[in-house]
């Protein structure tokens, strides 16, 4: 079953232009509709705190797909999203972003998506920052550096220095090391870190009624409208 998440964001991403580009995107690349789940939360809710979508997250089996419009949909915060797309990743689910164009599944892993999420996590960061001091700016711009984040995850899985992989990439060490500290990438990669999410997600293994678990249920498909 394939499915269309739509989110309300904010007032100028509404759900009519989410739907359409979701649409736009199936017929570009083949993918049937099914069905689709709208989510009324407000965009500043707690992953925890959204029960609809935790039920429609409960109701995906193994084989399914999700299309989003963008990352943001799934979660305010790269923690937020880094613990969903684990579970249904973990589950054989399977996402399509359409802005950019990504499919995520068990085979690419969280790493082919890691400069969205770390860039969803600064721009948060930054629009709090902006609105203390009352002076609201644009997003903030990619760096130099997320061309090669896949290199850089793996060397840092393997324990090599950030001089090591700053020789490798025959880039500056300082400013290689800013942008791991920056972007938290050693945390990402420890199994820790992923366990303090989904604690403080309420994700687990088994959890009670109404909270989010990582335990996708093996009933017959909820229909969504």
């Amino acid at each position: 079953m394939t499915y269309a998440l739509i989110r309300q964001l904010s007032g100028d991403e509404s759900l009519l232009q989410q739907r359409a580009a979701i649409v736009g995107y199936a017929e570009r690349n083949g993918v049937p509709l099914e069905s689709e789940m709208i989510e009324f939360e407000r965009a500043e809710r707690p992953l925890k705190e959204r029960r609809s979508f935790q039920d429609f997250l409960h109701s995906l089996h193994e084989g399914d797909q999700l299309v989003v419009e963008r990352i943001e949909v799934l979660g305010a915060t790269m923690e937020e999203v880094i613990v969903v797309i684990n579970c249904m990743l973990s589950h054989g689910v399977t996402l399509r972003i359409v802005s950019p164009e990504l499919v995520v599944d068990k085979e690419t892993g969280l790493a082919r998506i890691l400069p969205l999420i770390v860039r969803l996590d600064e721009t948060r960061q930054k629009r709090e920052r902006d609105h203390r001091v009352g002076r609201p700016k644009g997003r903030r711009s990619a760096s130099k550096f997320d061309v090669h984040l896949p290199r850089i995850m793996e060397g840092l899985k393997a324990d090599k220095s950030v001089s090591a992989i700053a020789r490798e990439l025959n880039v500056s060490r300082s400013s290689l090391k800013d942008y791991i500290e920056s972007r938290r990438l050693k945390e990402i990669l420890d199994d820790s870190w992923l366990e303090r999410a989904k604690r403080n997600h309420r994700i687990a293994e088994e959890a009670e009624p109404a909270e989010l678990a990582c335990t996708l249920r093996h009933n017959t498909p909820t229909k969504h409208h």
